[in-house]
């Protein structure tokens, strides 16, 4: 086994997560996705009761640095800054040919969020998965991640869904490029460390790190990251870097008012109502998507949460970065 020291080991098992995604790093990326050297140990070693402490700080210029060791070169190559397993050049082409792929479906989902705007409730809309960063194959959809104010999950979930519906956007039968709406949660349920895997989910922490919040009221982005800040117990550089920026879409006054008056109509006990007749008719629709699954938290029901991901491969890159981590260590 090669004599790395921790700052290496989670550099290269970064890298290594990634690479599970076919997707290269720059050094900037290496830096925000950064795993916990300790983390790492718990893995590799199998220690089972092992006990995360906070690490300590991690620059850029160290991460930077530490890219260019004679330990990892032996790993590792790059190209134009990317950064990549050896014998992986080709996810460095790929990477790019998967930006242009993104593109379009940015537009896309700018264009159908501005609709969206109008719905009452509606805190924050995010992009999650593959398109978050930019690593979209042709025959992937679009997903959406969508915070709901508390107590009117059903109902917000019902106008969301028939407006994408109406604009012919709605992954239904069709999957490409269309929107993937399977993921809500309310206002009172921002942290997501109860759905998460025992003892780790590095897919988990690694979707919520690549969130890119297009729409959002006031700061719920910033409180979403905040009541999960359980996650820099893995990576440590979380919530230093915000996804904030998204120039390309603007907020419409129009849509707003409506919001507003939308809003004020269905605060009170008129919209109590409509909450528990939505409520009553979803759960009939989606009872057959409640049965069990290898992953408990693969579909959830609830009034604080509607998630249904009954294709979850959390075990799945759980289990392959594990493996892959321990084959490299051991060449």
């Amino acid at each position: 086994m090669t004599q790395m020291n921790f700052l290496e080991k989670s550099i290269l098992a970064t890298i290594v997560y990634y690479d599970i995604l076919d997707y290269p790093l720059t050094g900037f990326e290496v830096y925000k996705y950064l795993l916990n050297p300790l983390y790492v140990v718990a893995q590799t070693e199998v220690v089972q009761d092992f006990q995360l402490e906070p690490f300590g700080e991690v620059s850029l210029l160290d991460v930077l640095k530490y890219l260019k060791s004679s330990q990892l070169q032996k790993f590792i190559d790059e190209k134009n800054g990317f950064y990549f397993l050896k014998n992986r050049r080709n996810l460095y082409e790929q990477r790019i040919e998967r930006q242009k792929i993104a593109s379009p479906r940015w537009k896309k989902a700018y264009k159908v969020i501005k609709v969206l705007q109008v719905c009452p409730f509606v805190r924050m809309i995010g992009v999650c998965n593959s398109l978050a960063i930019n690593n979209s194959r042709k025959e992937a959809d679009i997903d959406f991640f969508i915070i709901i104010r508390k107590g009117r999950i059903w109902s917000t979930r019902f106008w969301i869904t028939f407006l994408v519906w109406l604009m012919g956007e709605w992954r239904h039968k069709k999957i490409v490029n269309k929107i993937c709406l399977s993921f809500y949660i309310g206002d009172d349920a921002l942290s997501l460390e109860p759905i998460a895997l025992k003892p780790y989910d590095i897919y988990l922490f690694h979707w919520i790190a690549q969130i890119k919040p297009i729409y959002y009221e006031n700061q719920i982005y910033r409180d979403f990251i905040l009541k999960n800040l359980w996650v820099k117990n893995y990576l440590i550089n979380f919530g230093k870097i915000f996804n904030y920026y998204h120039p390309e879409f603007k907020k419409n006054k129009f849509p707003a008012i409506i919001k507003r008056i939308l809003e004020k109509i269905l605060n009170g006990w008129f919209g109590k109502l409509i909450e528990g007749l939505f409520r009553f008719i979803q759960k009939k629709r989606i009872a057959h998507k409640m049965i069990s699954h290898d992953i408990p938290t693969a579909v959830v029901v609830s009034d604080k949460m509607l998630k249904f991901h009954e294709n979850d491969k959390r075990e799945f890159f759980q289990r392959t970065f594990i493996e892959n981590f321990k084959n490299i260590l051991s060449s």
